[in-house]
Protein backbone atom coordinates (compact mmCIF):
# COMPACT_ATOMS: atom_id res chain seq x y z
CA UNK A 1 0.00 0.00 0.00
CA UNK A 2 2.49 2.54 1.04
CA UNK A 3 5.10 1.20 -1.02
CA UNK A 4 2.67 2.00 -4.62
CA UNK A 5 1.92 5.63 -2.70
CA UNK A 6 6.10 6.12 -2.28
CA UNK A 7 6.18 5.28 -6.10
CA UNK A 8 3.57 7.93 -7.19
CA UNK A 9 4.37 10.50 -4.93
CA UNK A 10 8.36 10.35 -4.00
CA UNK A 11 10.02 8.66 -6.54
CA UNK A 12 12.83 10.76 -6.00
CA UNK A 13 13.29 9.72 -2.57
CA UNK A 14 13.63 5.78 -4.15
CA UNK A 15 16.03 7.00 -6.71
CA UNK A 16 18.20 8.84 -3.96
CA UNK A 17 17.99 5.89 -1.52
CA UNK A 18 19.39 3.38 -4.68
CA UNK A 19 22.12 6.22 -5.82
CA UNK A 20 23.18 6.54 -2.19
CA UNK A 21 23.77 2.93 -1.40
CA UNK A 22 25.64 2.52 -4.44
CA UNK A 23 27.79 4.59 -3.47
CA UNK A 24 28.30 3.11 -0.34
CA UNK A 25 26.55 5.98 1.55
CA UNK A 26 23.82 4.11 2.79
CA UNK A 27 23.38 0.26 4.04
CA UNK A 28 21.25 -2.28 4.55
CA UNK A 29 18.82 -2.03 7.51
CA UNK A 30 18.20 1.41 7.24
CA UNK A 31 15.00 3.66 7.11
CA UNK A 32 15.61 6.86 4.90
CA UNK A 33 13.79 10.48 5.95
CA UNK A 34 13.53 12.63 2.98
CA UNK A 35 13.78 15.96 5.36
CA UNK A 36 12.58 18.13 2.61
CA UNK A 37 9.37 15.84 2.47
CA UNK A 38 9.58 15.34 6.29
CA UNK A 39 9.02 19.21 6.84
CA UNK A 40 6.77 20.34 4.22
CA UNK A 41 3.97 17.50 5.91
CA UNK A 42 4.69 19.39 9.08
CA UNK A 43 4.09 22.52 7.64
CA UNK A 44 0.87 21.35 6.02
CA UNK A 45 -0.70 19.74 9.73
CA UNK A 46 0.81 22.73 11.46
CA UNK A 47 -1.15 25.22 9.39
CA UNK A 48 -4.18 23.29 9.21
CA UNK A 49 -4.11 23.10 13.03
CA UNK A 50 -3.35 26.68 13.24
CA UNK A 51 -6.49 27.19 10.97
CA UNK A 52 -8.98 24.89 13.31
CA UNK A 53 -7.57 26.06 16.37
CA UNK A 54 -5.89 22.44 17.34
CA UNK A 55 -2.54 21.96 19.34
CA UNK A 56 -0.42 19.75 18.21
CA UNK A 57 2.31 17.47 20.22
CA UNK A 58 4.44 15.63 17.18
CA UNK A 59 4.65 11.76 18.10
CA UNK A 60 8.24 10.31 17.06
CA UNK A 61 8.52 7.23 18.52
CA UNK A 62 7.84 5.66 15.08
CA UNK A 63 11.05 7.82 13.25
CA UNK A 64 13.27 6.66 16.17
CA UNK A 65 12.87 9.88 18.26
CA UNK A 66 15.31 10.93 15.30
CA UNK A 67 17.23 14.25 16.76
CA UNK A 68 17.03 15.88 12.78
CA UNK A 69 13.49 14.81 11.99
CA UNK A 70 12.52 16.54 15.72
CA UNK A 71 14.53 19.49 14.68
CA UNK A 72 13.05 19.62 11.35
CA UNK A 73 9.57 19.20 12.71
CA UNK A 74 10.09 22.06 15.35
CA UNK A 75 11.54 24.38 12.52
CA UNK A 76 8.12 23.73 10.74
CA UNK A 77 6.30 24.95 13.51
CA UNK A 78 5.45 22.00 15.97
CA UNK A 79 7.23 22.84 19.33
CA UNK A 80 6.91 20.52 21.61
CA UNK A 81 6.16 16.60 21.28
CA UNK A 82 4.43 14.16 23.34
CA UNK A 83 7.07 10.79 24.70
CA UNK A 84 5.05 7.75 24.32
CA UNK A 85 6.99 6.08 27.70
CA UNK A 86 9.81 7.71 30.08
CA UNK A 87 12.16 5.96 28.16
CA UNK A 88 11.52 8.10 24.74
CA UNK A 89 11.13 11.54 27.48
CA UNK A 90 14.69 10.58 28.30
CA UNK A 91 15.55 10.64 25.00
CA UNK A 92 14.22 13.66 24.02
CA UNK A 93 15.75 15.14 27.25
CA UNK A 94 19.04 14.18 26.16
CA UNK A 95 18.28 16.31 22.90
CA UNK A 96 17.30 19.35 24.28
CA UNK A 97 13.48 18.76 22.84
CA UNK A 98 10.25 20.18 24.37
CA UNK A 99 8.53 17.57 26.07
CA UNK A 100 4.74 18.40 25.95
CA UNK A 101 2.51 15.06 26.99
CA UNK A 102 3.59 12.01 29.06
CA UNK A 103 1.74 9.21 30.45
CA UNK A 104 -0.51 8.32 27.73
CA UNK A 105 0.24 5.27 26.04
CA UNK A 106 2.86 4.02 28.40
CA UNK A 107 2.09 5.05 32.23
CA UNK A 108 5.14 6.33 34.54
CA UNK A 109 6.27 3.29 36.55
CA UNK A 110 6.70 4.76 40.34
CA UNK A 111 10.21 5.42 40.42
CA UNK A 112 10.43 8.01 37.59
CA UNK A 113 7.33 10.18 38.00
CA UNK A 114 9.74 12.73 39.48
CA UNK A 115 12.28 12.82 36.25
CA UNK A 116 8.96 13.13 34.35
CA UNK A 117 7.56 16.16 36.22
CA UNK A 118 10.89 17.91 36.56
CA UNK A 119 10.35 17.92 32.52
CA UNK A 120 8.17 20.49 32.58
CA UNK A 121 5.34 18.40 30.56
CA UNK A 122 2.37 20.92 29.83
CA UNK A 123 0.05 17.13 30.68
CA UNK A 124 0.52 14.39 32.54
CA UNK A 125 -1.81 11.73 32.00
CA UNK A 126 -3.22 9.28 34.52
CA UNK A 127 -5.37 6.06 34.58
CA UNK A 128 -5.78 5.81 38.08
CA UNK A 129 -5.87 7.27 41.24
CA UNK A 130 -2.72 5.77 42.48
CA UNK A 131 -0.81 7.17 39.65
CA UNK A 132 -2.67 10.50 40.27
CA UNK A 133 -0.95 10.55 43.72
CA UNK A 134 2.29 9.75 42.56
CA UNK A 135 2.51 12.36 40.30
CA UNK A 136 1.18 14.94 43.07
CA UNK A 137 3.56 13.70 45.27
CA UNK A 138 6.76 14.06 42.49
CA UNK A 139 5.24 17.67 42.02
CA UNK A 140 4.84 18.57 45.21
CA UNK A 141 8.69 17.21 45.87
CA UNK A 142 9.56 19.48 43.29
CA UNK A 143 7.73 22.61 44.28
CA UNK A 144 5.49 22.96 41.21
CA UNK A 145 1.87 22.08 40.06
CA UNK A 146 1.49 19.45 37.41
CA UNK A 147 -1.12 19.55 34.92
CA UNK A 148 -2.69 16.00 34.85
CA UNK A 149 -5.13 14.60 32.19
CA UNK A 150 -7.72 11.64 32.74
CA UNK A 151 -7.67 8.97 30.37
CA UNK A 152 -11.15 7.85 29.90
CA UNK A 153 -13.59 4.89 28.62
CA UNK A 154 -16.96 3.13 28.49
CA UNK A 155 -17.90 0.49 28.10
CA UNK A 156 -17.99 -0.35 24.20
CA UNK A 157 -15.32 1.91 23.68
CA UNK A 158 -12.27 0.38 21.61
CA UNK A 159 -8.78 -0.63 22.65
CA UNK A 160 -5.90 -2.21 21.22
CA UNK A 161 -4.36 -5.14 22.74
CA UNK A 162 -2.27 -3.86 25.91
CA UNK A 163 -3.75 -0.58 25.39
CA UNK A 164 -6.75 -1.26 28.10
CA UNK A 165 -6.96 1.17 31.43
CA UNK A 166 -8.25 4.59 32.50
CA UNK A 167 -11.27 6.00 34.19
CA UNK A 168 -14.77 4.35 33.47
CA UNK A 169 -16.89 7.64 32.37
CA UNK A 170 -18.95 6.48 35.13
CA UNK A 171 -16.75 7.18 37.73
CA UNK A 172 -14.67 10.21 36.13
CA UNK A 173 -16.06 13.22 38.59
CA UNK A 174 -15.55 11.13 41.77
CA UNK A 175 -11.81 10.61 40.53
CA UNK A 176 -11.30 13.87 39.35
CA UNK A 177 -13.26 14.96 42.97
CA UNK A 178 -10.65 12.83 44.55
CA UNK A 179 -7.74 14.16 42.42
CA UNK A 180 -8.61 17.48 42.94
CA UNK A 181 -7.69 17.01 47.03
CA UNK A 182 -3.91 16.06 45.89
CA UNK A 183 -1.37 18.87 46.86
CA UNK A 184 0.43 19.28 43.22
CA UNK A 185 -1.86 18.48 40.29
CA UNK A 186 -4.45 19.87 39.18
CA UNK A 187 -7.33 18.77 36.45
CA UNK A 188 -7.26 19.89 33.57
CA UNK A 189 -8.86 17.75 30.58
CA UNK A 190 -9.40 14.36 29.38
CA UNK A 191 -7.62 11.70 26.62
CA UNK A 192 -9.01 8.88 25.28
CA UNK A 193 -7.13 6.45 22.02
CA UNK A 194 -7.85 5.84 19.58
CA UNK A 195 -9.63 8.82 19.55
CA UNK A 196 -9.48 8.49 15.36
CA UNK A 197 -9.71 5.51 13.03
CA UNK A 198 -9.52 4.40 9.40
CA UNK A 199 -12.96 3.27 8.11
CA UNK A 200 -12.94 0.69 5.53
CA UNK A 201 -16.20 0.68 4.82
CA UNK A 202 -16.42 4.50 4.66
CA UNK A 203 -12.93 4.58 3.30
CA UNK A 204 -11.73 7.71 5.03
CA UNK A 205 -11.08 8.57 9.08
CA UNK A 206 -13.80 8.54 11.43
CA UNK A 207 -14.19 9.33 15.34
CA UNK A 208 -14.56 6.53 17.33
CA UNK A 209 -16.80 6.02 20.37
CA UNK A 210 -13.72 6.74 22.57
CA UNK A 211 -13.46 10.53 20.87
CA UNK A 212 -17.09 11.22 22.22
CA UNK A 213 -16.31 9.89 25.96
CA UNK A 214 -13.57 11.93 26.33
CA UNK A 215 -15.76 14.96 24.99
CA UNK A 216 -18.55 13.78 27.68
CA UNK A 217 -16.12 13.74 30.77
CA UNK A 218 -14.59 16.97 30.33
CA UNK A 219 -18.44 18.22 29.66
CA UNK A 220 -18.73 16.33 33.55
CA UNK A 221 -15.90 17.94 34.97
CA UNK A 222 -16.61 21.00 33.71
CA UNK A 223 -20.17 21.30 34.90
CA UNK A 224 -20.61 18.91 38.02
CA UNK A 225 -16.89 20.12 39.24
CA UNK A 226 -16.50 23.18 37.73
CA UNK A 227 -13.01 22.27 35.98
CA UNK A 228 -11.61 24.46 33.86
CA UNK A 229 -11.21 22.36 30.95
CA UNK A 230 -7.91 22.92 29.20
CA UNK A 231 -7.01 20.08 26.83
CA UNK A 232 -9.79 17.27 25.19
CA UNK A 233 -6.85 15.32 23.67
CA UNK A 234 -7.86 12.66 21.09
CA UNK A 235 -5.11 11.06 19.11
CA UNK A 236 -5.27 8.15 16.44
CA UNK A 237 -4.79 8.63 12.69
CA UNK A 238 -3.66 12.56 12.63
CA UNK A 239 -2.83 14.07 9.59
CA UNK A 240 -4.39 17.26 8.01
CA UNK A 241 -7.37 15.15 6.53
CA UNK A 242 -8.61 14.97 10.09
CA UNK A 243 -7.66 17.89 12.02
CA UNK A 244 -11.12 19.73 10.51
CA UNK A 245 -13.18 16.81 12.36
CA UNK A 246 -11.11 16.99 15.59
CA UNK A 247 -12.12 20.49 15.90
CA UNK A 248 -15.44 20.19 14.66
CA UNK A 249 -16.14 17.33 17.28
CA UNK A 250 -14.72 18.82 20.11
CA UNK A 251 -10.99 17.88 20.38
CA UNK A 252 -8.33 20.83 21.38
CA UNK A 253 -5.37 19.21 20.80
CA UNK A 254 -3.68 16.47 17.96
CA UNK A 255 -0.38 14.40 18.40
CA UNK A 256 0.27 13.71 14.43
CA UNK A 257 3.40 10.81 14.25
CA UNK A 258 2.28 8.61 10.52
CA UNK A 259 1.22 12.13 9.33
CA UNK A 260 4.43 13.20 9.61
CA UNK A 261 6.23 10.71 7.14
CA UNK A 262 2.62 10.52 4.75
CA UNK A 263 2.07 7.08 5.97
CA UNK A 264 -1.23 7.07 7.96
CA UNK A 265 -4.38 4.77 6.67
CA UNK A 266 -6.16 7.04 4.73
CA UNK A 267 -3.07 8.12 2.67
CA UNK A 268 -2.50 4.75 0.97
CA UNK A 269 -5.65 4.75 -1.27
CA UNK A 270 -6.33 9.10 -1.01
CA UNK A 271 -3.57 11.75 -2.11
CA UNK A 272 -4.00 14.18 1.05
CA UNK A 273 -1.93 16.80 1.15
CA UNK A 274 1.30 15.11 2.89
CA UNK A 275 3.92 13.06 0.85
CA UNK A 276 5.37 9.84 1.56
CA UNK A 277 8.87 10.90 3.42
CA UNK A 278 10.36 7.77 4.62
CA UNK A 279 11.62 4.08 3.10
CA UNK A 280 13.32 1.54 4.40
CA UNK A 281 16.55 0.26 2.70
CA UNK A 282 17.93 -3.54 2.78
CA UNK A 283 20.34 -5.41 0.86
CA UNK A 284 20.18 -9.13 -0.16
CA UNK A 285 22.86 -11.00 1.57
CA UNK A 286 22.15 -14.14 0.54
CA UNK A 287 20.31 -17.18 -1.72
CA UNK A 288 19.13 -19.93 -0.79
CA UNK A 289 15.90 -22.03 -2.00
CA UNK A 290 15.06 -19.52 -4.93
CA UNK A 291 15.20 -16.68 -2.49
CA UNK A 292 17.20 -13.80 -1.61
CA UNK A 293 17.52 -13.17 2.24
CA UNK A 294 17.76 -9.54 2.76
CA UNK A 295 19.04 -8.30 5.81
CA UNK A 296 16.50 -7.52 8.56
CA UNK A 297 16.70 -5.89 11.95
CA UNK A 298 13.95 -3.22 11.08
CA UNK A 299 11.10 -5.48 9.76
CA UNK A 300 8.64 -4.80 11.89
CA UNK A 301 5.40 -3.93 9.67
CA UNK A 302 2.74 -1.96 11.40
CA UNK A 303 -0.30 -3.69 9.75
CA UNK A 304 -2.92 -0.46 10.77
CA UNK A 305 -5.45 -1.75 7.55
CA UNK A 306 -4.70 -5.69 8.07
CA UNK A 307 -2.70 -8.14 6.69
CA UNK A 308 -2.01 -7.33 3.05
CA UNK A 309 0.75 -8.82 0.61
CA UNK A 310 3.92 -7.23 1.55
CA UNK A 311 6.45 -6.18 -1.89
CA UNK A 312 9.54 -4.51 -2.20
CA UNK A 313 11.78 -3.09 -5.79
CA UNK A 314 14.61 -5.14 -6.58
CA UNK A 315 18.07 -3.76 -8.18
CA UNK A 316 18.89 -0.85 -10.00
CA UNK A 317 16.27 -1.69 -12.14
CA UNK A 318 13.41 -1.14 -9.22
CA UNK A 319 11.88 -4.56 -10.53
CA UNK A 320 8.61 -5.73 -8.14
CA UNK A 321 9.36 -8.78 -5.70
CA UNK A 322 6.92 -10.26 -3.47
CA UNK A 323 8.39 -10.61 0.27
CA UNK A 324 8.06 -12.93 3.02
CA UNK A 325 8.37 -11.87 6.53
CA UNK A 326 9.65 -14.10 9.44
CA UNK A 327 6.90 -15.60 11.14
CA UNK A 328 6.30 -13.54 14.69
CA UNK A 329 8.14 -16.27 17.01
CA UNK A 330 10.90 -16.03 15.09
CA UNK A 331 13.69 -13.28 14.76
CA UNK A 332 13.85 -10.99 11.82
CA UNK A 333 17.45 -10.94 11.04
CA UNK A 334 16.32 -11.22 7.46
CA UNK A 335 13.49 -11.31 5.47
CA UNK A 336 12.62 -13.25 1.72
CA UNK A 337 12.52 -11.59 -1.61
CA UNK A 338 11.60 -13.78 -4.37
CA UNK A 339 14.38 -14.16 -7.02
CA UNK A 340 16.51 -11.52 -5.83
CA UNK A 341 20.54 -11.98 -6.14
CA UNK A 342 22.93 -11.44 -3.90
CA UNK A 343 24.13 -7.95 -3.42
CA UNK A 344 21.15 -6.39 -4.93
CA UNK A 345 19.60 -3.21 -2.98
CA UNK A 346 15.50 -3.59 -1.85
CA UNK A 347 13.37 -0.55 -1.32
CA UNK A 348 10.41 -1.31 0.99
CA UNK A 349 7.73 1.12 1.49
CA UNK A 350 5.29 0.18 5.23
CA UNK A 351 4.57 2.08 7.89
CA UNK A 352 6.88 1.66 10.50
CA UNK A 353 7.02 1.47 14.30
CA UNK A 354 11.55 2.12 14.42
CA UNK A 355 11.98 2.17 18.06
CA UNK A 356 10.53 -1.62 18.01
CA UNK A 357 13.40 -2.43 16.34
CA UNK A 358 17.15 -2.77 15.47
CA UNK A 359 16.81 -0.44 12.66
CA UNK A 360 18.94 2.39 11.57
CA UNK A 361 17.80 5.83 10.64
CA UNK A 362 19.63 8.12 7.66
CA UNK A 363 18.27 11.51 7.08
CA UNK A 364 19.04 12.67 4.00
CA UNK A 365 18.45 16.64 2.28
CA UNK A 366 18.69 17.43 -1.62
CA UNK A 367 16.19 14.64 -2.32
CA UNK A 368 13.99 17.12 -4.30
CA UNK A 369 16.96 18.55 -6.48
CA UNK A 370 17.82 14.62 -7.74
CA UNK A 371 21.49 15.48 -5.59
CA UNK A 372 21.02 13.80 -1.95
CA UNK A 373 23.01 13.68 0.61
CA UNK A 374 23.07 12.10 4.01
CA UNK A 375 23.39 14.36 6.53
CA UNK A 376 23.28 12.10 9.72
CA UNK A 377 22.68 8.51 10.81
CA UNK A 378 21.21 7.49 14.06
CA UNK A 379 20.22 4.06 15.55
CA UNK A 380 16.45 2.81 16.56
CA UNK A 381 16.87 5.37 19.40
CA UNK A 382 17.92 8.32 18.52
CA UNK A 383 21.58 8.21 18.94
CA UNK A 384 24.13 8.47 16.57
CA UNK A 385 25.34 5.55 14.45
CA UNK A 386 29.31 5.42 14.24
CA UNK A 387 30.21 4.26 10.58
CA UNK A 388 33.68 3.04 9.02
CA UNK A 389 36.89 2.97 10.77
Amino acid sequence: MYLKKLQERNKALIDAAIKLHAEGALEANTYVIDVQALRRNAEIIRAEADKHGITLYGMTKQIGYNPIAHRTIMEAGIGKFVSVDWLGARLMREQGVPVGHVGHLVQAPQSVAEELVALGPEAFTVFSLRKAASVAEAAAKLGVEQNVLLRVYKEGDRFYPGHEGGFQLKDVVDAAREISKLKGVRVIGTTAFPSLLYNEEAGTVLPTPNFQTAVDAAARLSKELGIDIRQINTPGSTSSAVIGKIAEHGGTHAEPGHGLTGSTPISFDTDIPETPAMLYLSEISHEYGGNGHMFGGGLYVDRVRGRYMLSALVGASLDTREVELIPDDGIDYYGYVRGAKEGEPVILGFRAQIFVTRGQVAAIDGVQEGKPRVIGYHDAMGRPVQRGV
